[in-house]
């Protein structure tokens, strides 16, 4: 296929696994910085700011703007102080997020929210999961930055915001009004829009089969499948996916090799 204008990334498990980069991702992202290509990087991964997932992927030689950088936990923050502008929200997520959040406007609250937002938390303690239960049954509103139930790190998986929502959901009998991260195709379209790009120029590269191939494909992005993280070279629906033109690799280092030959 002809190299896009525009290449998009997921991190965990496609760019990155844990704080090593994974095989041919250097050498690509070098490749398409010298023919000019647009980068840009969305995760889910709300536990870090723009800033520091930037940072991390500096010093891991792996240069992306900041400003090309798009994560749940922002877009999430915009769209609620869009949606809810009086609204105070409690928080399960780490501290930087709610740094985050009360920087681009979103208040937060610890006694009197008008909502609950779920996003990653690795500070969770049952004390707050149970505050969150009290509230959802008092009827506030409720959210969440992503839906993934675990973040690939080098030692194994980590629970993430996902597994957080199925406790809240079988715990309360309640289920999120929205979800922000993918596979919301809103999410891409707000990344395009702030980027400048229309969805015909671009390439989104991505490592889960049921989320990033249908994110992408939903906001009217090609797609390609790098089996480096949450999907496995046997799963049958690699076939579904690929007659539906999804480009499949082993890694980043063939999805190279498929431009430049």
């Amino acid at each position: 296929m002809p190299p896009p204008r525009a290449w998009l990334f997921d991190l965990d498990g496609t760019l990155l696994r844990g704080r090593r980069p994974l095989a041919g991702a250097g050498s690509l992202l070098e490749a398409l910085s010298r023919e000019g290509a647009v980068l840009g990087v969305l995760t889910n991964n709300s536990a870090l700011p723009r800033s520091d997932h930037a940072l991390r992927l500096r010093r891991l030689g792996l240069p992306v703007g900041e400003e090309a950088i798009f994560t749940s936990g922002r877009f999430a923050a915009l769209e609620l102080a869009r949606l809810y502008p009086q609204a105070r929200w409690y928080l399960l997520g780490t501290p930087a997020l709610a740094a985050e959040l009360g920087a681009l406007g979103l208040r937060l609250s610890e006694e009197e929210p008008d909502g609950v937002l779920v996003g990653f938390d690795t500070t969770l303690s049952y004390a707050r999961l149970a505050r969150a239960c009290r509230l959802l049954e008092g009827g506030v509103l409720f959210f969440a930055t992503h839906p993934d139930p675990a973040c690939p790190e080098e030692g194994g998986l980590l629970p993430d915001a996902g597994a957080l929502l199925a406790l809240l959901e079988r715990a309360t009998g309640r289920r999120p009004e929205g979800v922000f991260g993918k596979p919301n195709p809103a999410f891409l379209a707000h990344a395009l829009g702030e980027l400048g790009l229309e969805p015909e120029a671009c390439l989104y590269v991505g490592d889960r089969l049921e989320v990033d191939v249908p994110f992408a494909l939903e906001a009217g992005v090609r797609a390609a499948l790098v089996l480096t993280g949450a999907t496995r070279p046997e799963d049958p629906r690699i076939r579904e996916v690929q007659a539906q033109g999804v480009l499949v690799v082993r890694d980043l280092g063939e999805l190279k090799e498929h431009l430049w030959p």
